[in-house]
This record gives C-alpha cells, sequence and structure tokens, in this order.
C-alpha cells in the first residue's frame, strides 16, 4: 500500500514545485505565520518564499509569553523579514509594542523596522509603547502617503512632538490615547491635513498652550472623545467641532469650558457621560454641549450629579427627533 502512493506523494510534490513563486507566496499568505515560516526549511528554493506572504505582523501575538532567547530569536526574525536580500516584504499591517525593550537604544531597530514597513507601503500601524522614556517617534509616521490606519497608545513622560510638515493624505482612523502634547495646536494640524478621515478617536489626551481644540472634518463620521482621567487644570481651553457627515459621537468625562458644535445635522447617535458635574462652568458648558446635538436621533445621556442640577440641565435643552 505505501509504495504504490508513494509515486503519487512525489507527484503532488513535483507539481507544488512546479508552481511559480508568486503563487507559492500567495498560498503561504493562507497559513498562520509561524505556519508560513516553518516551509523555509524544506529547500534552498523555499528559505525566503514566506517573506512575501506575509502581510500582518502583530508583536501583541507573536511575543505572548516568550522568553528571552525566544524573543531574541524573534527579533531576528523580523530581521530577516524586512531586510531580506531576496524579497522586498511588503506588510499591511503592523501592530507593535515594546515589551522587550530595556533601553533606548533598544528602540533603535524597533524604529528602522517601523520606518522599513512605512517606506514600502504600509496601510495600519498600532503602536503601543509602555515605558516612559521614549525616543522621538520615526517622523515618516506622520507623513506616510500610504497609511490608513494609526493608532497610537503611549505612557511617556514627556511631551509628544509632531513634525512641523505633518499630513497623512489617505489616514481614515486614527486613535490616540494617553498622549501630552506640549504644542497642542500641532496635532490639530495634523487631524485638519487628515483630509479623508473617518473615524477619530481621543482618549485621555492632554493638549497644552491652546485655548481652542478645533476638529474640522468634512468626512469625519464617527468621533470618540474621552476625557476621563484628565485633570481639569489640563482642560481649559473650548471645544469647536464641525462635522457635517458626523452620524456618531461619543463623549465621556469632564466638560471643558465651552462648546461650539455645528453643522451636526447628519448626526444619528450620541453617547454622553460626563464626570465632575459639580465644577464651575459645568451647567453652562453642558448645556452648549447637548444643544449642539439636539437633531440627534439616538441619545444615551449618564451625568454625574444631583438631580435637581440634571433636571435643570435638561429644561435648557431642546431635543427635536
Amino acid at each position: 500500500m505505501g509504495r504504490r502512493q508513494q509515486p503519487e506523494t512525489v507527484g503532488v510534490l513535483d507539481r507544488i514545485n512546479n508552481l511559480p513563486d508568486s503563487i507559492l507566496s500567495h498560498i503561504l499568505s493562507f497559513l498562520p505565520n509561524k505556519e508560513a515560516v516553518r516551509t523555509s526549511i524544506l529547500s534552498t528554493r523555499w528559505k525566503y518564499l514566506f517573506a512575501s506572504s506575509i502581510s500582518i505582523l502583530d508583536f501583541e501575538h507573536c511575543l505572548k509569553n516568550l522568553y528571552e532567547e525566544a524573543v531574541n530569536n524573534f527579533m531576528n526574525f523580523v530581521d530577516t523579514l524586512l531586510f531580506n536580500p531576496r524579497e522586498r516584504v511588503h506588510l499591511e499591517s503592523f501592530w507593535v509594542n515594546d515589551y522587550f525593550v530595556d533601553d533606548e537604544d533598544d528602540y533603535l531597530p524597533l524604529y528602522g523596522w517601523i520606518s522599513t514597513a512605512l517606506s514600502r507601503g504600509l496601510k495600519n500601524i498600532g503602536i503601543n509603547f509602555i515605558n516612559e522614556k521614549v525616543p522621538v517617534l520615526p517622523t515618516l509616521l506622520f507623513t506616510s502617503h500610504s497609511l490608513v490606519t494609526l493608532t497610537l497608545f503611549l505612557h511617556i513622560k514627556d511631551d509628544m512632538k509632531i513634525p512641523t510638515n505633518a499630513c497623512l493624505p489617505n489616514l481614515k482612523n486614527l486613535c490616540l490615547t494617553n498622549l501630552a502634547f506640549e504644542d497642542g495646536y500641532s496635532i490639530l494640524k495634523l487631524i485638519s491635513n487628515c483630509h479623508v478621515l473617518e473615524d477619530l478617536t481621543i482618549y485621555d489626551c492632554c493638549f497644552h498652550s491652546i485655548s481652542e481644540l478645533n476638529i474640522h472634518n468634512l468626512l469625519l463620521r464617527r468621533l470618540i472623545l474621552c476625557f476621563e482621567h484628565v485633570c481639569v487644570r489640563d482642560y481649559d481651553y473650548v471645544m469647536a467641532i464641525d462635522a457635517p457627515s458626523l452620524v456618531y459621537f461619543e463623549y465621556t468625562g469632564i466638560v471643558g469650558k465651552g462648546y461650539t458644535l455645528s453643522n451636526m445635522k447628519s448626526l444619528v447617535k450620541a453617547e454622553i457621560s460626563i464626570s465632575h458635574f459639580h465644577e464651575v462652568h459645568s451647567e453652562r458648558s453642558a448645556t452648549q454641549l447637548l444643544q449642539g446635538i439636539c437633531n440627534v436621533q439616538s441619545l444615551h445621556l449618564a451625568i454625574e450629579a444631583f438631580n435637581e442640577t440634571v433636571s435643570k440641565l435638561l429644561l435648557n435643552i431642546e431635543l427635536v427627533f
């Protein structure tokens, strides 16, 4: 039985080996990354075939429960993947963290990977850095013409600096978490230079040196703003939102000095959760916030305050359904 099957097996292998590299790489793209990499030991021809089949690289998944030696092997693998002399790998998505970084010098290879992936048309990138001391992020991260999704989650103590020439013309999704901007206007300029932006999320970010947080975007459809863990003294500005295409709006946390919400007639759903309502100017600001979304079709409202205060607030608002 075994002898009769052997020629058939050899025939199948021969048919696979006769396929062009482009088709083999496409077949490998359907395998998990680890399985695709294992094919590199089959023969000299297969050594680098896996490289062009990998479109998504996720550190969170790959580094989970790895020991130091295995982490070093993984770093060597990424070097081989991105700096392969035979194949120019074009990643579609790159999700990176610094869990394996001990000091600032360890960021150099990591930044090299980010810059290389971006220079080859990377579409989606997520960066999650837990260390408080992080070198300035690569400039290309804010000037890429290929990025569609940018997610930044940083724990750094120092203020983040945005290049003056920041512009992401094809970015549709932007998520900023736990960031502090020395020049708040620099990030606002970046947002305004994302001309096709559709989804903007800002979690617990501090914008220094500004009097107005201005979000103006014609195509923006989803806007999530969370100021739940921001100090009141860091929220000393007026918020102005002009988003005629907005269909979903979520606001959580303390209220600012004031709100100017215009062109919100497309709004379908809003979720508003206000805390620290006892602060000075809270009632006036909250009234402005809610009046700006008076055309919304579905409203979820939660306010941390005494009942009579909430009742007084709602009396000042006329919702149109």
